[in-house]
């Protein structure tokens, strides 16, 4: 159980590529809870774990630093969420909300909803106007509805490709928030 105390400590911050061991270790971890019965068993075993860091690897040595944000979650050296967006992942339909995990045992505590807001305010800087959006797995009730619960808009669905297993997910999009009030 969380305490009162841990929970105010949480620190956000822009990730490194230091950090890339534990978001990828979060990022296989969080799978394994929220997908456990809507992919296939063999998919959230040991490998997943090398999956994980190897495109977490690769994306903090992409070309193009400013057109992602990865901001990190920390209560005290534990990382306990994340939140990942993309520029230009299908500009059609803005900013793209690539990841977004809490580690369990710390969900429904508001980080969730605390990185969502600062994943909508960066779309906002960097696509003015624009709306945000991501795509969710069609059968994961609970993020659909955590989602629906922060204002999404549920859309289209499609077969998608998570790393090599077939899923049909949901498109979620967010209107644009105001323009940042300025001083």
């Amino acid at each position: 159980m969380v305490n009162d105390h841990a929970r105010r400590q949480i620190v956000l911050r822009p990730a490194e590529a230091g950090d890339v061991g534990a978001i990828a270790a979060l990022h296989a971890e969080s799978w394994r809870s929220a997908y456990r019965g809507l992919v296939p068993d063999p998919f959230l075993g040991p490998a997943l774990d090398g999956l994980r860091l190897s495109a977490w690897r690769d994306r903090f040595a992409s070309p193009e630093p400013d057109r992602r944000m990865v901001v990190a979650a920390w209560a005290g050296d534990l990382l306990v969420g994340f939140t990942c967006m993309l520029a230009d992942a299908e500009p059609a339909f803005g900013p793209l909300l690539d990841n977004l995990h809490v580690k369990p045992g710390w969900r429904g505590m508001g980080l969730g909803a605390r990185l969502l807001y600062v994943s909508r305010e960066w779309a906002r800087d960097i696509a003015p106007a624009q709306p945000m959006h991501l795509w969710v797995i069609e059968a994961n009730t609970g993020a659909r509805r955590f989602y629906r619960a922060q204002g999404a808009r549920e859309g289209e669905r499609r077969v998608n490709d998570m790393a090599g297993i077939e899923v049909t997910a949901v498109r979620c999009t967010w209107p644009p928030l105001p323009p940042a009030l300025t001083r």
